[in-house]
C-alpha cells in the first residue's frame, strides 16, 4: 500500500489529539508520528505516546543534527517532527498521523506533496473556550491561544479538508472516510493503472482473447 501522511491541525481546543487517539484505536492502517516538544508534560500525557518531551538542550541537539523535518515555536515552546518517526511508519506501510501547527503542516506538504491536510474546528467559539477551561488553562493562557487561533484560522482554506469536531465518533469516521476517498484518487493509484494497461496491451499484442 502506498501511504501518505495525514496532517491534523486545529486551534487549541479543536480536539486534534483526542481525534488522533481514536483514529489509531479504530483503524490499524494508521500510526502516530510523535512530535518532540520543549513544553512541560500535562498530567494525562505519556512520554513517547503523546510527545517526546525534551529539554531545550536536547531539542537544540536534535535541531543541530538535522533530525527534524520541520519545527516551530508556539506559545514560547518549540515543537519538531523527527524524520525517523514519520519515515519508519511509511516504511512499515502505515499512514502517519501528525498533529502539528498550521505552519508545520504547510512545510510537511512541501516535503510530502501527497500529504492530506485536515483542518479541525470546534462547533463554536464558546465550545472552544469551554474545552480550554476544562483543560485547566488560565485566562492568560486562553487569551494567548485565542490570539494564535485568529492567525491559524487564516490557513484553513489552504488545507485539503475542513472538519467540524462536534460529535467525536462522527468526526473520526469523517476523517477515516476522507482517507478512503484519497486512496481512490487516480494519482494515488498510478501503479495499479499502469499495471492494468500493461495487461491489456499484452493481451492485444498476443492476438486478443481466444
Amino acid at each position: 500500500m502506498n501511504t501518505f501522511p495525514l496532517i491534523l491541525s486545529s486551534p487549541s481546543g479543536g480536539g486534534k489529539t483526542t481525534i488522533k487517539n481514536e483514529i489509531i484505536k479504530k483503524d490499524s492502517r494508521f500510526g502516530f508520528s510523535v512530535t518532540a516538544t520543549t513544553r512541560p508534560k500535562r498530567e494525562n500525557e505519556i512520554e513517547g505516546r503523546d510527545y517526546y518531551f525534551l529539554s531545550e538542550q536536547e531539542f537544540d541537539k536534535m535541531l543541530n543534527d538535522g533530525e527534524f523535518i520541520e519545527w516551530a515555536k508556539i506559545h514560547n515552546f518549540r515543537y519538531g517532527t523527527p524524520k525517523s518517526s514519520i519515515l519508519k511508519l511509511i516504511e512499515d506501510g502505515k499512514i502517519p498521523i501528525m498533529t502539528i501547527d498550521v505552519v508545520g503542516a504547510m512545510n510537511i506538504k512541501k516535503i510530502f506533496p501527497s500529504s492530506v491536510l485536515v483542518f479541525i474546528l470546534p462547533p463554536s467559539f464558546d465550545v472552544m473556550i469551554e474545552r480550554l477551561k476544562k483543560r485547566g488553562e488560565s485566562n492568560d493562557e486562553i487569551n494567548k491561544r485565542i490570539n494564535t487561533a485568529l492567525k491559524e484560522i487564516d490557513y484553513a482554506l489552504k488545507f485539503d479538508y475542513l472538519v467540524i469536531n462536534d460529535i467525536l465518533e462522527k468526526t473520526v469516521n469523517d476523517i477515516i472516510n476522507i482517507i478512503d476517498i484519497e486512496f481512490k484518487k487516480v494519482f494515488r493509484r498510478e501503479g495499479f493503472v499502469k499495471e492494468f494497461k500493461y495487461n491489456i496491451e499484452k493481451v492485444i499484442y498476443n492476438g486478443g482473447i481466444r
